[in-house]
């Protein structure tokens, strides 16, 4: 059972469904026939990186974890222990590299320079470390570039690395299967070339459900949290819902404007219900007079500029008994897809932004 107390704080808060974050997980295991390395960054999508990653290392049995910064990756090394493996994605500065010795983090090689800085760092140590080779093959952000990389060269110059993983990042796996298959091409022409035998990884989410894996690791992100672009039912649970509850219900006049800068003008006599989350709760401003939010079987509209900490939403034809009821504003009626649409972003940007303010609450 969920306490009450902590239900209460605000009393807005997001429920975090760890058995559902379980199921995803399984989805993309058995659609990767693989192993799966499970991103957690930016704290699990908002969700809770810590408590995420430690559900499904004894669940499920993931091993690997994908983080995007050395801060990352230290809490959860504290968390899980040291018998997973953990990989920043991202870019390190070579003034942590000391941190990333000593918590055996996991460093992705995309540039000449980083090879350099940290082969130089293990030379000093007088060891070795395990790193993850990023190429580049139609995404033009990190890697090196797969048409001119020396991969027997890197090898030959810098023998303190031990590959673990060779890896590349799909751009468009979710809008352009042809454009997928020409970067899957090019990078497998590369590993052919070399003969390269160490376990690669390039399918994200969409690939993994778009598209038949044949590389060592799949690194599913957004899916394990109930998202995905998919022509099919992929059968994925959402992970993350977030009520809260009216607390006060005022009467409005036909004619009387809500909230700030007059966005709004009552239309006829309302009840309107004050529900305490804003956009520095990362319900976005944008939401105004667009959105909707869920009240005991009724779709109410947002109504008015939503403010920093509150909104305001139609409730004049809920019945008085249903005021009581919890509000859902993000979960099984209004998922994180809607709250895209209304941002004109993705479900990843919604997630990410649930401010920390909004207390995490875990179903086990």
């Amino acid at each position: 059972m969920i306490s009450t107390r902590i239900k209460t704080l605000r009393p807005t808060y997001a429920l975090i469904d760890l058995p559902n974050y379980s199921h995803n997980i399984s989805v993309a295991q058995k659609l990767s026939g693989g192993k799966v390395m499970a991103i957690v960054k930016a704290n699990g999508y908002g969700h809770g990186a810590g408590k995420l990653a430690k559900y499904v290392k004894t669940n499920n049995g993931i091993k690997s974890f994908g983080v995007a910064t050395v801060s990352e990756a230290i809490k959860l090394r504290e968390v899980l222990g040291t018998d997973v493996d953990i990989v920043v994605l991202g870019y390190i500065d070579k003034n942590f590299y000391e941190e990333v010795y000593e918590n055996n983090i996991v460093l992705t090689v995309f540039d000449w320079y980083v090879a350099e800085d940290y082969h130089n760092f293990l030379k000093n140590k007088g060891s070795k470390a395990s790193i993850i080779i990023k190429l580049e093959t139609g995404m033009n952000r990190l890697g090196f570039d797969v048409d001119n990389f020396d991969f027997e060269m890197f090898i030959k110059k810098y023998d303190r690395f031990d590959i673990s993983i060779i890896m590349t990042h799909l751009a468009s796996s979710d809008s352009d299967f042809q454009y997928t298959n020409w970067q899957m091409e090019r990078f497998d022409t590369f590993i052919n070339k070399y003969n390269i035998t160490c376990a690669t990884s390039v399918f994200n989410s969409s690939a993994i459900v778009n598209f038949k894996n044949k590389y060592t690791f799949t690194r599913p992100g957004i899916m394990t949290y109930g998202y995905v672009y998919a022509d099919y039912n992929v059968n994925l649970k959402p992970v993350m819902h977030i009520y809260s509850k009216i607390v006060q219900k005022k009467r409005v006049l036909k004619g009387e404007y809500i909230s700030y800068n007059g966005t709004y003008r009552a239309e006829r006599d309302m009840v309107i219900g004050v529900i305490p989350i804003g956009y520095a709760d990362g319900y976005f401003r944008c939401f105004s007079n667009r959105a909707h939010i869920y009240l005991d079987g009724f779709i109410c509209p947002v109504v008015g500029n939503i403010c920093m900490d509150i909104m305001m939403v139609d409730i004049t034809d809920v019945p008085e008994c249903a005021f009581e009821s919890e509000v859902e504003l993000m979960g099984e009626h209004v998922d994180a897809e809607m709250w895209a649409k209304w941002s004109g972003s993705i479900s990843y940007e919604m997630l990410c932004a649930i401010s920390e303010r909004i207390p995490r609450v875990y179903k086990t």
